[in-house]
């Protein structure tokens, strides 16, 4: 897959999918939750059509939190493309790797409109497949200098800090929540079901992308923060449903819906400006869409057949 995809080259397909998304050319329901009990887990059913690619797509994506602790990931997931005209399977890719680049990427896509422009330290908080994807765009779009690692394993962190210092030429540093007021971009993707930082830890003019909260009752990002900060989401409809950063502080009457600024199309589009000053905390919230694993997968596909990767099988 890596083989395939740059990432400057996805974010550039996510804001092509968003732009469709505005223009009325996305059939997308919201995702339906399958909650597993037992294994304190979610299976999740995700399809999409667009019309501008002429190709649907469904993933399936199971995310079992335990799973660090037995050295799993915590995220297992496929996905089938086919053809709009004639619903012929088209491919099956990794949902699993396609979800930590396309959640990157939404985040590298968002980060243009909303992290300053001067924003050299990123702080990535939970230094897991996801971190290392959110590294990755960040480091794509803004001149990144330097990178807090912060996770509750130290393991982690510094298995984190050893593979991305190779493959970066920046400063690493295993941190803790208290040193971002360092950090002009803060991203979180954890498993954490309570804000991971504490209000008093960030700075005027900080953008935070937050990923690793999908569920209504679970929270990564201060309320404070929230209340305070110029939200963008990837789709109102699913933040509203799923995402807990917002769900919670409405529900208490912290926030009212019309706190949150704008779609993440809408600033694609033109239709609504990004970052108005230096000195707004800006939030873009994503839940992630089906939209941006369709995107993902058919410019994965398309390089695959370029390049000539991949296997043929006959079903």
């Amino acid at each position: 897959m890596d083989r395939c995809l740059s990432m400057n080259e996805l974010i550039d397909a996510l804001a092509d999918a968003f732009k469709a998304l505005q223009q009325g050319q996305v059939d997308m329901p919201l995702r339906t939750a399958l909650p597993i009990p037992e294994a304190q887990a979610n299976s999740l059913m995700m399809p999409v059509y667009m019309s501008s690619l002429n190709m649907s797509g469904v993933k399936v994506v199971n995310i079992f939190k335990n799973n660090l602790e037995l050295g799993l990931p915590a995220i297992h997931a496929l996905i089938m493309l086919f053809d709009g005209s004639t619903g012929q399977p088209l491919a099956l890719l990794d949902g699993e790797r396609i979800t930590a680049l396309r959640t990157g990427a939404v985040c590298g896509l968002a980060s243009r409109y909303l992290a300053r422009e001067d924003s050299q330290v990123v702080a990535i908080i939970g230094a897991g497949i996801q971190g290392r994807s959110l590294l990755e765009a960040m480091m794509a779009v803004r001149p990144i200098r330097k990178v807090l690692v912060i996770d509750k394993d130290l393991q982690r962190a510094n298995l984190f800090i050893s593979e991305m210092s190779q493959k970066y030429g920046v400063i690493f540093q295993l941190s803790d929540t208290g040193q971002l007021l360092e950090a002009d971009i803060v991203c979180t993707a954890t498993t954490s079901e309570k804000p991971v930082f504490d209000a008093s830890h960030l700075t005027a003019g900080t953008h935070i992308n937050g990923v690793g909260s999908y569920r209504p009752q679970t929270q990564e990002i201060p309320e404070q923060i929230v209340s305070q900060a110029k939200i963008v989401v990837d789709l109102k409809s699913a933040a509203l449903k799923e995402a807990g950063d917002l769900i919670v502080p409405l529900k208490k009457g912290l926030i009212s819906e019309e706190r949150i600024y704008a779609e993440l199309g809408q600033l694609v589009v033109g239709e609504k400006a990004g970052r108005s000053n230096d000195q707004e905390i800006t939030f873009f919230k994503s839940v992630g869409l089906a939209l941006q694993d369709l995107a993902t997968a058919h410019l994965a596909l398309q390089k695959a057949q370029q390049q000539d990767l991949g296997s043929e099988i006959f079903i």
